[in-house]
């Protein structure tokens, strides 16, 4: 699913970075009545810890969001830890909210948890999970840094940790700073709620540079890019200050980011589940065949929340857009329960029973759909409404029967031709650039008509037993009802994900184990076109992209520390250099991968990795289609990580090109 972010390698870590910012930056503000200068010398003066709150009263409590927290062991940092939580929770609501002790169900057994209650206009509009994954459940461990370069590989380059000591004040200020012009920025507002963040002055004697940044920005745990916040700071250099501010006015956001920065962060994260306030459907707005009442479960669920990106979405494209997530969600076979939050109509929440429908394949029900049609480097894209799809049995196992002859049968003629050039190929279908299906050609198809017979996730023949949903789902995603559009380049309804969290049937927060969709066939057919070629390890990375891992050959041939051959890392056996370079070997192993898995690389997105002998990937090659034009081609590219030079992969991809056995068949991206 990440495969386009991979051919704009240089954006990776940047756009990241600006989702969780604009996100960040999209959290509630400071309530009118935000204290006006209020300092803090090193932490002095802040709130110490928070006002107890308990549900002595929780008359309210199902008209607020909850915040579930907890760790898999009770240690000595625990309580401390989730004191620091509330007092960030009481600074984030004004002391608005209600706690009570609860359990979690986990894997390794029944573990302590603390609940937290809080308004809806605390996340009105925004994503709970957000806020707190990024004001509350993580360490908030600090770091300057200038936002100067663009590359993947230099981001983070100029970082500097700020410890709490470093930070000598921190004001909670309205207003505006003397120096900041709000109109350029954008902001309508000449007065907002800002921090005034004084740095000590050996911090900055120590740190001179920070002040010739051409932007700094402050980052918040920096170690995992789970939530990590990327906050524009304005610096004014005379007084030793950098200042946040409030770009919206929007609730919450620096009330909460003063208590954490006047109070030590947290030893660790918390582990947490958010649900917002949620108004199920039920009785007659109850309209799919597999739409159940919220109470109806009797197993684990999942239930998540999306939002449409466009700020206004007509009514009857509303309704479109639910009468498609029905269909869809009815195509799965799985009960249901659709709502949506009380100050918000046009979203749409989804609770359904937990497995590997939900894990994988929520974000199809939501999505408006793309489709796509591969054979051997030739891709064409299609639009729904010409496409005819049906369930079909072929040998007692459910395939997808595909029929283009009303209106563009010309596709498959397109795509045959070239299987057929090839020898036979597959053509592979694509439905939100993601590989779901394909079936095997070797001759011109000139009336529109093919059976997709092989499950592509899997690899195996047809889809059964656990996927056996798979082709009706697909029909409902490629003939049913469609989320509508405005206009050729912007969808009416595009919906994102905002927020996840699991259920019990009594709605206890649950953690169940995640199945995964089983790939051996795959894996089977890839080391069998393999045969004896030399690798280190073959598995799928996080976004299911298929990857083949060698180790790095030795640079110099006759080197005693020849690379490793199949098997694990550190193993004794060795393949001869044959008198070949590093580069040349790094080549030739390639050449060979290449048109042994050329059906996998035509239908996946797949990676190849050179290793070291840790297991650190030292040069990466991601391949991907051709978007040149030049049919019968996928696309490949180098990345290394610091093993090899740019003419070390200038000189590896001129042997390739150089190879004549791969002419007709991969192109390098320069």
């Amino acid at each position: 699913m990440e495969q386009k972010r991979r051919s704009r390698k240089r954006n990776i870590i940047r756009a990241a970075a600006l989702v969780i910012l604009t996100a960040a930056l999209c959290l509630a503000g400071c309530s009118a009545g935000t204290q006006n200068g209020a300092g803090a010398q090193n932490g002095a003066g802040a709130q110490n810890g928070a006002a107890a709150r308990t549900t002595s009263d929780d008359s309210h409590k199902e008209e607020m969001g909850r915040l579930c927290y907890y760790r898999h062991e009770r240690d000595e940092n625990f309580d401390a830890d989730m004191e620091i939580v509330e007092g960030r929770i009481n600074a984030l609501t004004d002391g608005r909210y209600l706690k009570e002790e609860t359990e979690v169900e986990d894997p390794e057994g029944t573990l302590y948890a603390v609940n937290f209650y809080v308004p809806m206009d605390i996340y009105s509009g925004r994503s709970l999970g957000n806020i707190s994954r990024i004001l509350i459940s993580r360490p908030m461990n600090l770091w300057l840094t200038n936002d100067s370069g663009y590359e993947a590989t230099n981001w983070f380059g100029d970082k500097i940790a700020i410890p709490r000591d470093a930070i000598e004040s921190v004001e909670l200020l309205f207003g505006c700073p003397e120096f900041f012009e709000p109109r350029d920025l954008g902001m309508k507002l000449e007065e907002f709620n800002y921090l005034r963040i004084t740095l000590t002055e050996g911090f900055c004697k120590e740190n001179p540079q920070i002040w010739e940044w051409e932007q700094p920005y402050i980052l918040q745990d920096i170690e995992g890019f789970d939530g990590y916040a990327h906050i524009r700071a304005f610096p004014d250099a005379e007084n030793r200050c950098l200042f946040v501010v409030e770009m919206d006015n929007l609730k919450g956001y620096c009330s909460a980011l003063y208590y954490s920065y006047t109070h030590e962060p947290l030893s660790d994260s918390f582990y947490f589940s958010a649900l917002p306030v949620v108004d199920w459907e039920s009785g007659e707005e109850i309209k799919g065949a597999g739409q159940i009442e919220n109470s109806g479960f009797q197993v684990p669920t999942v239930v998540s929340e999306y939002a449409p990106k466009e700020a206004y979405v007509s009514d009857r494209n509303w309704e479109q857009t639910l009468q498609a997530v029905r269909e869809r969600l009815d195509a799965s076979g799985l009960p249901y329960a659709i709502g949506h939050r009380p100050d918000s109509e046009k979203t749409i929440v989804i609770r359904i029973e937990k497995g590997l429908f939900s894990d994988h394949f929520l974000d199809f029900v939501v999505k408006k759909t793309d489709v796509e049609f591969d054979g051997r480097g030739e891709s064409i894209k299609e639009s729904p409404d010409s496409i005819k799809a049906a369930v079909a049995d072929q040998s007692g196992k459910k395939v997808l029967a595909l029929d283009l002859s009303a209106l563009r049968k010309e596709t498959f003629n397109k795509l045959s031709m070239n299987c057929v050039k090839a020898g036979g190929g597959r053509i592979v279908l694509k439905v939100d650039d993601a590989t779901i299906a394909y079936g095997y050609c070797d001759k011109v198809i000139n009336d529109g008509k093919f059976v997709m017979d092989r499950n592509a996730i899997t690899g195996e023949e047809g889809f059964t037993g656990d996927m056996e949903w798979m082709p009706q789902f697909l029909t409902a995603l490629v003939s049913g009802t469609q989320i509508p559009i405005i206009n050729s380049y912007s969808a009416a309804v595009t919906l994102v994900e905002v927020d996840q969290v699991f259920l019990t049937e009594d709605e206890k927060f649950f953690n169940p184990y995640v199945p995964r969709i089983p790939r051996e066939t795959l894996y089977a057919e890839i080391r069998e076109k393999l045969g004896d070629m030399d690798y280190a390890v073959l598995g799928v990375l996080t976004d299911e992209t298929p990857c083949l891992q060698f180790y790095l050959p030795q640079e110099e041939p006759g080197d005693e520390q020849s690379a490793p051959a199949q098997g694990e890392p550190g193993d004794e056996r060795s393949t001869p250099a044959e008198g070949k370079s590093r580069n040349e070997q790094i080549a030739g192993t390639l050449s060979r991968v290449f048109k042994a898995l050329d059906d996998e690389i035509f239908t996946y997105w797949m990676r190849f990795d050179f290793i070291d002998e840790t297991g650190y990937s030292v040069l990466k090659i991601p391949t991907h289609p051709s978007y040149t034009g030049n049919t019968m081609k996928f696309q490949y590219a180098l990345y290394d990580f610091g093993a090899l030079t740019e003419g070390d992969k200038e000189e590896i991809i001129k042997l390739l090109t150089e190879d004549e056995s791969l002419a007709n068949l991969a192109d390098a991206e320069q």
